[in-house]
């Protein structure tokens, strides 16, 4: 199912274009086109590159911050799991 990710400003008149998920392959189809086909989400509701890709930067470095909170706390439950059964 084709899907929205983005927007792409024109560069020298040329019309936006907005990058859509083919199934896992990333094309580009003009904002026209785009809005003649009816695809979801909405054009109005797509951010701009830009944004998309700030957006996801940040969302990456909190999944790792996370990851790592998580590792640490396994880590920790495993040193106190081994500390209960380790014989004197």
């Amino acid at each position: 199912m084709r899907r929205g990710l983005y927007r792409v400003r024109g560069v020298d008149g040329r019309p936006d274009d907005v990058r859509v998920d083919d199934n896992g392959i990333e094309t580009p189809v003009e904002e026209r086109l785009y809005r003649a086909r009816d695809y979801s989400p909405r054009v109005e509701e797509l951010l701009w590159q830009e944004d998309y890709f700030n957006k996801q930067s940040s969302a990456d470095s909190d999944r790792s911050a996370a990851e790592a909170t998580e590792k640490a706390a396994r880590d920790q439950a495993r040193l106190e799991f081994r500390a209960r059964f380790r014989t004197p």
